[in-house]
């Protein structure tokens, strides 16, 4: 599977890049930056701040030059995009599968104390 690449001014000057994985290290990362910097907002603030955050953890992590104030430049459609693609880089999904037919274990019933 070949990843998807990613252009954006602010980043390394245009060049393509793909996309690296969200971890939770860098969801926490981004929460303590977002508390650190916006520690005089609101939490509905901080709410609306947070995704500005997730988009720069990962963007630093491409061109260590990439700041706040550059990720905010953005155009408001390009933000939605890169969060969901930033957030849910690297997710594989959790499936939930139905047990074969004919392989539950079949337990006796009971009836009752034995004498």
């Amino acid at each position: 599977m070949t990843k998807k690449k990613y252009s954006l001014e602010i980043v390394k000057n245009g060049q393509p890049f793909t996309m690296p994985k969200w971890t939770v290290a860098k969801h926490k990362a981004a929460l303590q930056e977002l508390n650190k910097e916006c520690k005089d907002l609101s939490n509905e603030e901080k709410n609306d701040e947070f995704t500005y955050y997730v988009i720069l953890q990962t963007l630093r992590q491409i061109d260590s030059s990439v700041t706040i104030e550059d990720v905010k430049t953005l155009h408001p459609e390009d933000i939605v995009v890169l969060f969901n693609d930033v957030y849910n880089a690297g997710k594989e999904g959790i499936y939930f599968r139905e047990p074969k037919k004919g392989s539950k274990k079949k337990t006796k019933k009971s009836t009752g104390k034995k004498k």
